[in-house]
């Protein structure tokens, strides 16, 4: 009898989007093997956390939802308590001594395996024997793979031909085209948890896009920790100049909505796909992270500073109504007044239409955790805040310009605030890091586009009147 087709999983997937994918191949695999979901953890038999190990904080994060999950195994109905991700990948061998609640460690190279782990565990539990690290029962034949530093070398991308089930809702998917980074920036520990580029087959993105059109989706969030380097290590000349123009091509009313796009490799040919694309919105996630010339070349971003402004005025005047994303990191090693008031006169003369702001995180194995003056928390704070005051402003000011104009939503459905309030995004508005827009009139029209009115901004949410649906 398979036992899995009697259990239920809740899955807690914490940190990026390209993080959420790896949970819904997940769930697509366990929904294969006959379990069944649940969202909340005191129904569940097996929870499943799958964390992010990124910088400080959302290391902090994993590790308390990690243990918040613990305590239904003594007060719920969990049986089994699995750890996935990205924390997972970097810390397996110091998480299992730290965490005897855990019962299953699952790197990225081998998530695919869980619903195989996982019927293992419910059909044959006299398999399984106690190891040192505290209560947990692991498979005796794999004991020591679990408690050993997982390898990224092998790296999985999602395939139409594999099982997938969308975490996010019915109108929206994330693209992810591929996985890890070629790049070995001074701040990030991202090449060591998920290896280098690996780009999938075109054939297989365009499919994706195809059949998940064709199930009503309204938008697809490209994702990759740098889009521009896609198809670099294919080695059959694709690229993503391409790989957008044939995404362009494929029939449907939908948006397509490019996320982290690293500074370099912006050559003509992208910008002019960009351009030309009838399918793409107007919007650039760009993490630049600095200005400074020093701390670019301290960082290893290989971005000049000057290079990067050349960017920046090569995409605005060839895509009208541009809207600009960047990240930045305030507090790194050496960063003097001087350089953050060099980044902060850049944030002002540039007026990024979206913002994110990170204080520096010191993480080991990076090759600036071994830089000498580090600057204090309370100076990075002032700084974080600093520059954070400045782009509320500027997208209170941005935001006010639009009232009046008549733009497209997607609607979302029924606002987080309250159910009476409906909420969709404009093109300018990616999902879960932008503002949105709250939707007054008839705006129960979940996954439609719809026309309205912009009467009211605020800082980075906008209020608008339903004009018409379509």
């Amino acid at each position: 009898m398979n036992t899995s087709q009697e259990k239920k999983v809740c899955l807690i997937s914490l940190g990026c989007p390209k993080n959420l994918v790896d949970a819904e191949m997940m769930l697509g695999g366990l929904k294969q093997d006959g379990f069944s979901f649940t969202s909340r953890p005191e129904e569940a038999e097996v929870i499943v956390v799958n964390t992010c190990g990124f910088v400080a904080d959302s290391k902090k994060e994993s590790i308390e939802q990690i243990f918040e999950a613990a305590r239904h195994k003594q007060t719920g109905r969990c049986e089994v308590l699995v750890a996935s991700g990205c924390l997972t990948q970097r810390y397996s061998a110091e998480l299992a001594k730290e965490m005897p609640e855990v019962d299953l460690f699952v790197g990225l190279s081998e998530f695919d395996k869980l619903a195989a782990m996982l019927r293992e565990k419910f059909s044959a539990p006299k398999k399984f024997r106690r190891v040192r690290v505290g209560e947990r029962l692991l498979p005796e034949e794999a004991a020591a793979k679990r408690l050993s530093d997982f390898s990224p070398a092998r790296q999985i991308l999602p395939d139409p031909d594999l099982p997938r089930v969308l975490a996010t809702p019915g109108h929206f998917s994330y693209l992810k085209i591929s996985e890890g980074c070629s790049h070995r920036c001074s701040f990030c520990v991202i090449p060591q948890i998920r290896g280098d580029l690996k780009s999938r087959p075109m054939d297989s993105v365009v499919r994706e896009v195809r059949e998940l059109v064709g199930r009503g989706v309204k938008e697809f969030n490209l994702i990759a920790q740098d889009l521009n380097e896609y198809g670099k290590d294919l080695r059959d000349g694709s690229n993503l100049a391409e790989l957008l123009r044939r995404l362009d091509a494929v029939e449907g009313d939908f948006w397509l909505r490019p996320l982290y796009m690293y500074p370099l490799e912006f050559g003509a040919g992208l910008i002019e796909a960009m351009r030309e694309s009838r399918h793409l919105v107007p919007y650039v996630d760009m993490p630049l992270q600095h200005i400074s010339e020093r701390v670019l070349r301290s960082m290893k971003r290989g971005s000049p500073s000057r290079y990067v402004r050349q960017v920046l005025e090569r995409l605005k005047a060839a895509v009208p109504g541009l809207a600009l994303r960047s990240t930045f990191i305030v507090g790194y090693p050496g960063e003097t007044d001087a350089e953050f008031e060099e980044l902060y006169r850049f944030v002002e003369e540039t007026e990024f239409d979206r913002l994110g702001v990170f204080q520096y995180s010191r993480e080991e194995g990076t090759g600036a955790a071994a830089l000498p003056d580090q600057v204090p928390a309370a100076l990075k704070r002032e700084r974080f805040e600093r520059l954070m005051e400045l782009q509320q402003g500027i997208s209170l000011r941005k935001n006010r310009a639009l009232v009046g104009r008549r733009l497209r939503v997607l609607c979302e459905g029924p606002s987080e605030e309250s159910e009476l309030v409906y909420q969709g995004r404009l093109a300018t508005q990616a999902p879960e890091i932008d503002g949105v827009t709250y939707l007054s009139g008839d705006g129960a029209h979940p996954g439609k586009f719809l026309e309205v009115r912009v009467v009211e901004a605020h800082e980075y949410d906008l209020v608008a009147e339903v004009l018409s649906v379509g």
